[in-house]
């Protein structure tokens, strides 16, 4: 069987098109997970609403600002 440069061409480009596809689903599942992960770690102070992260990953963290206790899955408006 031969291989003909038309077929090679449509076959470079179609292995290209699908490249360029899943490296770009791959890319958008990894950012996806980052950010995930990411807003997992950023506490906001039920009293002062400073933003940080939370490092350490305990419960309670206290805020750097006031050094009020915060929970990670604060009470609502509680806190």
């Amino acid at each position: 069987m031969e291989l003909s440069l038309n077929d090679f061409v449509q076959a470079v480009l179609f292995g290209s098109l699908i490249a360029v596809a899943l490296i770009g689903l791959v890319s958008r599942w990894l950012h996806w997970k980052s950010e995930r992960m990411l807003r997992r770690r950023v506490v906001e102070c039920r009293l002062c609403g400073h933003v940080f992260l939370n490092s350490e990953r305990k419960d309670p963290v206290e805020c750097e600002e006031c050094e009020a206790p915060n929970r990670k899955n604060g009470n609502g408006k509680l806190g």
